[in-house]
């Protein structure tokens, strides 16, 4: 009774189409524009992230060893963490000097709101003095690394140094300009840094602390507000630009005063540009190299996002 119901049914629509073949004509070729307008519209991706929300969180303080980073750091953080709604599951890893925290949400959670979640509790949490302020992984998924390259220099022209620098300033400002981008991860070479290496000698020679040349190397870096001067109708603000500009400025920075002598940073300490200490590197056949990994943001269509990647290196 069934099959006879249906073949009946489309025998009708066939007889109705061969009787009026103008308006099924027409009602096909309307049927199939509003199929590809549909499917040119419906969300694809060539990498689809299908992996639940997933973040880390990190938090440093380099006097502590892996237990007191555990008991102090990351349990509060845990703690604070494992009453957010939809949450899965909240681990945590200590090593001396570092914590971390993943948090695992549910698979229908939406990214932007549970990171939005993670990062407002965050603001809740008391870490103990001389802990540097929680750091939160980027929007994006486990398969969101869709672009790497390397940055190279034939033998001669440009030493590692120069070419992390070009990746730090020059390469990964351009790129996260890039709609889609989430981060763009460097990787080899050597990071540039101001270095100050103390001398216990020199300092005892001008009895100088170290906690003295301590707070003399924050402040080299420091500004501070001057208020305001009136002069008729106009204001002009002043403030106080003390940012060190290069090792010369640096080593110019007055740390005490021993009767009426100013004793100077280069005095009791070597100031030098210098590389941070490495955490990995990067290598191809013909040796080491700085390589860059550009990360997209969730939901960000991988295809125009690494169209607009090229481009601007393109232009780079």
């Amino acid at each position: 009774m069934t099959t006879t119901s249906r073949g009946s049914v489309i025998d009708r629509v066939v007889l109705a189409c061969f009787g009026a073949p103008l308006i099924a004509v027409l009602l096909t070729v309307a049927g199939a524009a509003l199929g590809a307008t549909w499917l040119r519209e419906l969300p694809r991706d060539v990498f689809p992230d299908l992996s639940a929300p997933v973040f880390n969180v990190i938090a440093q303080h380099p006097a502590m060893a892996a237990e007191e980073l555990e008991l102090r750091v990351a349990i509060p953080i845990e703690t604070a963490l494992a009453g957010l709604p939809d949450v899965r599951r909240v681990r945590s890893s200590s090593t001396a000097g570092v914590a971390q925290v993943t948090i695992e949400f549910e698979p229908d959670v939406a990214y932007e709101r549970a990171r939005q979640r993670v990062a407002e509790r965050l603001g809740q949490v008391a870490l103990p003095p001389g802990t540097g302020a929680p750091v939160l992984s980027s929007l994006s998924g486990r398969l969101n690394e869709i672009f790497e390259f390397t940055i190279e220099a034939d033998p001669g022209t440009a030493d590692l140094m120069t070419l992390r620098d070009l990746a730090e300033h020059e390469i990964k400002n351009r790129l996260l300009a890039v709609p889609g981008v989430a981060a763009v991860e460097r990787l080899g070479g050597y990071l540039r840094e101001f270095q100050i290496q103390v001398d216990p000698d020199r300092m005892a020679a001008r009895g100088v602390t170290l906690a003295e040349l301590v707070h003399a190397a924050e402040g080299t870096s420091a500004t501070a507000a001057g208020g305001f001067v009136t002069q008729g109708p106009m204001e002009w603000t002043v403030h106080a630009d003390a940012r060190a500009h290069s090792v010369a400025d640096i080593a110019a920075t007055v740390v005490a005063v021993r009767g009426r002598t100013p004793v100077l940073l280069g005095d009791v300490a070597d100031v030098r540009e210098g590389p941070a200490v490495r955490r990995g590197l990067a290598h191809r056949l013909a040796g080491e190299v700085v390589s860059c990994r550009v990360v997209r943001q969730f939901g960000a269509d991988t295809v125009a996002v690494a169209d607009g990647v090229r481009r601007a290196l393109a232009e780079l």
